[in-house]
């Protein structure tokens, strides 16, 4: 008699498609392409990938060439031109990719007949979810998964060049669930997450994988039938060796490794069924069955209710950060109305015998105020409204395929970036720059007016003194002039008196 069975979770990466295949035939003629054309040693170029998959927790984050250290500008820039008609390094690169992202046979046609069967079909893969949401739409297997569990992605610089708009691989059916990067196989607390999210009982469950010490160990420690997909597994030959040779293991994985199979040295981990050639052989094995999927229902109501609190916390912060910006503008508005009472009333601030225009004291007080502004509105709102507005993305993402009505978020966030063209230039500008803009047209009047008055003042005043002291001079040498002429007109009076007085 068939075990009946309605819950079926795989791994993905060589056990659905051959993932080292396609990986091999796209990363050695790059690396190959890349040593050839620019002279640069194998060796030192495997080291800098390393570092480089490394960094960002994946063999597929190939493609970040700005973060090459063997690479110079002008090489980046000649891995995207095309000459002779030959394919760029890049464009190649990422042909070689889709070309040779490959399923295994019979894979499609035994998912489609589990699927049909009701039974509910869940991938778990420890590849980041962007580049699983790649290989599920290039396969056109978008709906054929019910849910996907993945790690959450690493930040892909701004720097790299995008080819497709954002959301472009986002699956329309297949729900995406995010692990954190911390969590790895063999963890049997996935699968218990796993099942408990559907409501799934073990005995009806089963798990699929390409590693005896990674898959199959993690299903028999979790108590689920466990399937060992032996034609994935592929751990001699020069598609492993390369693959060892730039891995994106850090050093404290590599240990963990090693202690794992220390600690298993001399042990068998045996699955409960082996498949040597396909996912077909499940056929023979198992009778699969509808999931009831009742629960599912009350989870909807729960997450509609949490994504509705999400958009009201989003609402909160940015209404916070409108009415930061209208006091804002308030100030301007007084500010530039003091100054020009100010200056007509020629008011003088005294300090310690330096005279400044209260106009410029003012203009200059109402640009520290307005850093104050920007400030709390830049460093304080704006980030917990960021991170209001991805806790939104991550609820409409995860609901994509069974919820697409949950979408304000995803929604606003493309429809908030604004395009501006000077000839053949074009700038995106997005949410978190606009406010630079927008304080920039304050600051910048308040900054040129500061100089102006404080500047313009103390010319004329350096004018007035300047006239003063010429007005003082041209009255000494007046008087000088007076005294002496009247000197002159003296003497003779003097001599006259004296003549008189001697008679």
């Amino acid at each position: 008699m068939q075990k009946r069975v309605n819950f079926v979770v795989t791994d993905l990466d060589n056990t659905i498609w051959d993932w080292l295949s396609m990986w091999h035939m796209s990363f050695e003629p790059y690396l190959t392409r890349i040593s050839k054309e620019f002279g640069i040693d194998k060796t030192k170029l495997k080291t800098d990938f390393k570092n480089l998959h490394q960094k960002y927790g994946t063999t597929e984050s190939s493609f970040i060439i700005d973060e090459l250290s063997e690479l110079s500008d002008e090489h980046r820039d000649k891995m995207f031109k095309e000459e002779d008609g030959e394919k760029s390094i890049m464009h190649e690169y990422y042909s070689n990719k889709k070309n040779n992202l490959l399923l295994y046979k019979d894979t499609l046609k035994t998912l489609s007949a589990i699927k049909n069967s009701g039974a509910m079909i869940i991938g778990f893969t420890e590849s980041h979810s962007f580049y699983t949401k790649y290989r599920l739409k290039t396969l056109n297997m978008d709906g054929l998964f019910d849910c996907i569990y993945a790690p959450v992605d690493s930040e892909v610089p701004e720097s790299v060049r995008k080819f497709y708009p954002a959301g472009h691989w986002e699956p329309q059916k297949t729900q995406f669930r995010y692990l954190s990067r911390g969590v790895n196989k063999p963890d049997a607390e996935i699968l218990e997450i796993i099942l408990k999210d559907f409501n799934a009982k073990k005995e009806n469950s089963i798990y699929i994988g390409d590693k005896l010490d990674r898959d199959v160990f993690m299903a028999n420690k979790a108590g689920i039938t466990s399937i060992y997909a032996q034609y994935g597994d592929k751990t001699v030959g020069a598609e492993y060796d390369l693959l060892k040779e730039v891995t994106h293991w850090s050093e404290e994985d590599v240990q963990r490794e090693i202690k794992f199979k220390e600690d298993f040295k001399g042990k068998k981990i045996s699955a409960n069924l082996t498949l040597e050639t396909s996912l077909k052989e499940l056929l023979n094995v198992f009778e699969f069955y509808p999931l009831d999927r009742s629960r599912k229902n009350d989870d909807t109501k729960s997450t509609v209710e949490i994504w509705k609190k999400t958009i009201d916390v989003q609402q909160h912060f940015n209404d916070l950060e409108l009415r930061i910006r209208n006091y804002a503008l308030t100030l301007f508005t007084a500010i530039v109305a003091g100054i020009g009472l100010l200056e007509k009333e020629k008011i003088q601030l005294n300090f310690g015998g330096f005279h400044l225009p209260a106009s410029a004291v003012l203009s200059f007080t109402g640009m520290l105020t307005l850093v104050a502004f920007w400030y709390m509105d830049r460093f304080w709102y704006h980030k917990l409204l960021l991170g209001a507005v991805k806790q939104g993305q991550f609820i409409e993402t995860i609901n994509a395929g069974t919820l697409p009505e949950l979408g304000l978020t995803t929604s606003i966030g493309k429809a908030s970036p604004q395009s501006i063209s000077f000839g053949k230039r074009k700038w995106i500008i997005h949410s978190s720059n606009k406010y630079w803009i927008f304080y920039g047209l304050l600051f910048t009047p308040l900054m040129i007016l500061t100089f102006a008055l404080f500047f313009g003042h103390s010319t004329s005043h350096s004018n007035l003194d300047s006239k003063v002291k010429e007005d003082k001079l041209l009255n000494h040498k007046t008087l000088q002039q007076s005294t002496s002429q009247n000197t002159k007109n003296s003497t003779p009076i003097a001599k006259d008196s004296i003549n008189q007085v001697r008679r």
